[in-house]
């Protein structure tokens, strides 16, 4: 069987949503959180086996990730994946001399549904920065590959993007201590006034806690602190702070009081690297 979603996988994290809804029909019975160094996951039980995984939205990126030179002779290691672009378990072998386990390829139990209205999706995608900070966030920036939806302060009167509309397809950077660390492609921007009632308090925190919230508080912690009433659902999430990029080289202009900062379509591109 096949599942709907809605809305197109343009990246790694969405390879790992859609895997951990369907982990036991591809004989993973249990999930285990990813790791942030080495390999995705290093020990993980498929098919009675222990193995080592790694998740990337085409095959090609275990190569140049540099993972073949990581991998040890005595573990067994599947690569989870989008779309395999290379044969990997081939090319592996005849490159490098080594043998994967197994390959899968999620897009073969996917059915992929749009139902974003032609109207918002023929808008042109913006391109912008937003400033990270840590301690607001009170969590490392690595941990948003496992969200789906970022809030963002804003209001009627001081929007955090133009007319409160941020598009389909638009591109989001993050800036932190000078530097740019990652960012994320937009599936869908909202304006959710705070929940009145017991039932819509109820729906909001199902929302933010699909597929795997970072938002892990109580519907009355939720009550009790400040409303951010944006909400950005992503896609796509990389993080770039190992090779980060200082913004100054590309850009002089400054960050609104906001912490935001509009971006050309080609200086976007000069600061991921395409």
């Amino acid at each position: 069987m096949k599942i709907d979603l809605y809305g197109d996988i343009q990246g790694e994290a969405g390879v790992i949503m859609v895997f951990s809804k369907i982990h036991e029909e591809l004989g993973f019975k249990k999930l285990i959180p990813t790791t942030t160094k080495g390999f995705d996951i290093d020990s993980i039980e498929y098919n009675d086996q222990n193995v080592t995984v790694e998740f990337e939205y085409k095959s090609s990126s275990f190569i140049s990730h540099g993972h073949p030179i990581k991998m040890e002779e005595n573990k067994k290691y599947v690569v989870i994946c989008w779309e395999d672009d290379c044969g990997l378990i081939t090319k592996l072998r005849e490159d490098s001399g080594k043998d994967l386990f197994g390959l899968i390829e999620i897009r073969k139990y996917v059915n992929i549904k749009n139902l974003i209205p032609d109207s918002q999706s023929a808008e042109e995608p913006k391109y912008a920065v937003m400033s990270y900070n840590q301690k607001v966030a009170d969590k490392d920036f690595s941990a948003w590959a496992f969200s789906h939806c970022y809030r963002v302060a804003t209001s009627k009167n001081t929007p955090k993007f133009a007319d409160d509309n941020l598009p389909r397809g638009s591109k989001i950077l993050f800036y932190q201590n000078g530097f740019i660390i990652g960012g994320f492609t937009v599936v869908r921007y909202e304006i959710i006034e705070s929940p009145n009632e017991k039932n819509e308090w109820i729906l909001y925190k199902k929302l933010t806690d699909y597929p795997a919230s970072l938002y892990t508080i109580s519907i009355e912690d939720h009550k009790e602190s400040d409303w951010l009433r944006g909400h950005i659902f992503y896609t796509d999430f990389f993080d770039m702070r190992d090779f980060k990029r200082r913004l100054s080289e590309f850009i002089e202009t400054k960050m609104n009081r906001q912490g935001r900062l509009k971006l050309k379509k080609e200086e976007y591109y000069r600061i991921v690297g395409y």
